[in-house]
């Protein structure tokens, strides 16, 4: 009777903090159960029996083994039966959801684990890359424009992303850069002719006869070596810069002031005779940043057959060569258009 009652005592002391464990941590209590669970009541029965073996009277001893053996078979089935319902109890249930990811106490106490910090370390290190690489979300425009374009322009990362509307096109053959708007297209046959003159050059498979007619040709057309414009448009609209050569020693100071050469260049598009008239509407200077490269800029409207242009063009010279950009578009979607073609020749700048 002494030794039933304190079996039955531990038993269900056992039995209770099992249970209540089982209801907040249920993970702890698997293991807690299987293993140090077990050992404190196998210890404690050890020790009752223990005790009870200096007993004077034998056939108690007896009979307390014999309970002994009872009581530790009976507990091993409680625990089993205890480990059942714990392990239902740990894994989720059809009806129950699943942990926040947020919360660590939740997914370790569910079941999971968290990732090691080297694996969280990559992972958002990569996903940074993604995102700022790939300009999703135009999360890397934004970024860039926060200082106004000024980081992204001494870095030129504007060739790749777009920056306040806008992306800089950089020609390391003439040596020169400015920005246009970003929703513009290349011209394709630019692109073309270039690719033919190339293949000019490198010789391809014509007669010499032929080539070399082909490339007399070309040299005595001069056409834009870069021009953007926006798509699906007719052309009348666009940016360009032509670069051609010009007499040793030439420079725009020998032209006089921005409004006299403004001037001349206006009868030279719009002579006398070729059907087309020419208004200048303004001429200014400006130089580099370190002073040693001066342009001249020049606003003015182009009118002919069938056509009425307002148009910015500016001029500088350097090495034997002169440099033309021009922004173009309809007088009609001038107010439209103004800003951005202004921006425009405003970046144009030899490098």
């Amino acid at each position: 009777s002494y030794i039933r009652d304190i079996c039955e005592v531990v038993t269900n002391v056992c039995r209770r903090w099992t249970l209540c464990v089982a209801k907040s941590h249920p993970v702890l209590c698997v293991i807690k159960s299987t293993a140090s669970l077990k050992h404190t009541m196998h210890t404690q029965l050890r020790g009752i029996g223990g005790n009870l073996r200096g007993c004077s009277c034998h056939k108690w001893h007896s009979t307390t083994s014999v309970e002994k053996a009872r009581r530790h078979q009976s507990l091993h089935v409680a625990l089993a039966i205890d480990n059942e319902s714990v392990t239902k109890a740990a894994s989720p249930s059809e009806g129950s959801s699943l942990p926040s990811p947020t919360d660590p106490v939740e997914v370790i106490a569910w079941g999971g684990r968290l990732p090691s910090r080297r694996r969280l370390l990559i992972s958002s290190i990569s996903a940074t890359a993604i995102v700022l690489g790939g300009n999703l979300g135009g999360v890397t425009s934004r970024l860039l424009s926060s200082d106004g374009g000024a980081l992204a322009a001494r870095l030129r990362l504007d060739v790749l992303v777009p920056v306040a509307g806008f992306k800089r096109c950089v020609d390391y053959t003439n040596m020169f850069e400015f920005s246009y708007p970003a929703d513009w297209l290349g011209d394709q046959t630019l692109a073309n002719r270039a690719a033919l003159r190339a293949e000019a050059q490198r010789g391809g498979i014509d007669p010499p006869a032929l080539r070399s007619a082909r490339q007399q040709q070309g040299r005595n057309v001069v056409e834009p070596v870069a021009a953007f414009g926006p798509p699906g448009s007719s052309g009348e609209e666009n940016v360009s810069v032509v670069v051609a050569p010009i007499f040793e020693g030439f420079t725009l100071q020998s032209m006089g002031s921005p409004e006299k050469a403004g001037a001349w260049f206006l009868t030279t598009i719009a002579a006398e005779g070729s059907g087309r008239q020419a208004q200048l509407l303004g001429a200014t200077q400006r130089l580099s940043a370190d002073g040693t490269q001066l342009y001249y800029e020049m606003e003015y409207v182009l009118q002919g057959p069938g056509f009425n242009r307002h148009n910015i063009s500016v001029y500088t010279a350097r090495n034997n060569l002169l440099y033309t950009f021009n922004a173009q578009c309809p007088e009609v979607t001038w107010p439209r258009d103004s800003a951005q073609l202004q921006h425009a020749a405003a970046s144009f700048k030899l490098m």
